[in-house]
């Protein structure tokens, strides 16, 4: 296929989509905002803009230069992590450069062979891509269903599954504002020596004690581990 074929059949799909009124094109903000992340307004914050700038003036580097495990880690991040790990009141904490690539690290690191990652059926794609990408086994439950989740452990250990269950919610689901039932998931963790995993992308910064999100209270515990975005309410770059 010559190039200009190639162009003739993007230009077509770019013209059926303008047919069903589903072409977007790139526009200047403007308006009220009623639909970013930026639920805090911090986007246009003085005093953050100024917190920068003083940051800069103090020599805080401004590339990576190279992955931390290479050249690229600094004090500043090992500051920060420190710093977020005492907020959040857990023993360490570490930053990644996005929700999305942190919730596929995790899923793809922690949950090992033979173990089995329970999903909502709702959450975030990372979550599902990350959990499909891994070495465990992957079940998929339906939204908000504590009971839901007890079951799918339950036929998983039946069918002779030994390993770890690990249990993955988002703490508020963004599209319809419900929140995962945490009390009862903790439960059915603790019953059957599983992890609970939670997103708190949409919570932080918003809901919990000075915006800590709403699982702040299971922090701390051997069996939770929880994911905090700065792409939303403290509206990270």
């Amino acid at each position: 296929m010559t190039g200009r074929a190639l162009l003739d059949r993007y230009e077509a799909s770019l013209r059926g989509l303008a047919r069903k009124d589903r072409l977007r094109n790139l526009s200047a903000r403007a308006g009220t905002d009623f639909a970013s992340n930026d639920y805090l307004g911090l986007a246009h914050s003085s005093r953050l803009a100024d917190a920068v700038a003083a940051a800069l003036a103090a020599g805080t580097p401004v590339g990576a230069t190279g992955s931390r495990l290479l050249r690229g880690n600094d004090p500043e991040h090992e500051a920060l992590e420190a710093k977020a790990a005492g907020f959040f009141g857990t023993e360490r904490a570490l930053f990644f450069g996005g929700g999305y690539v942190a919730n596929f690290a995790v899923l793809t690191t922690l949950p090992q062979k033979g173990d089995l990652v329970v999903l909502d059926e709702l959450i975030h794609a990372s979550a599902h891509e990350g959990a499909r990408a891994g070495r465990a086994e992957v079940a998929e439950v339906a939204h908000n269903e504590a009971s839901a989740v007890d079951d799918a452990i339950r036929t998983w250990r039946a069918r002779g599954g030994a390993g770890r269950p690990w249990i993955v919610v988002e703490s508020l689901y963004s599209m319809d504002g419900d929140r995962a039932p945490l009390g009862e998931l903790i439960e059915v963790a603790d019953h059957h020596d599983a992890f609970l995993f939670v997103d708190e992308a949409h919570a932080t910064g918003v809901y919990g004690a000075d915006g800590r999100g709403l699982a702040h209270d299971f922090e701390g515990r051997d069996n939770v581990v929880v994911l905090h975005t700065c792409g939303k309410a403290p509206d990270a770059p």
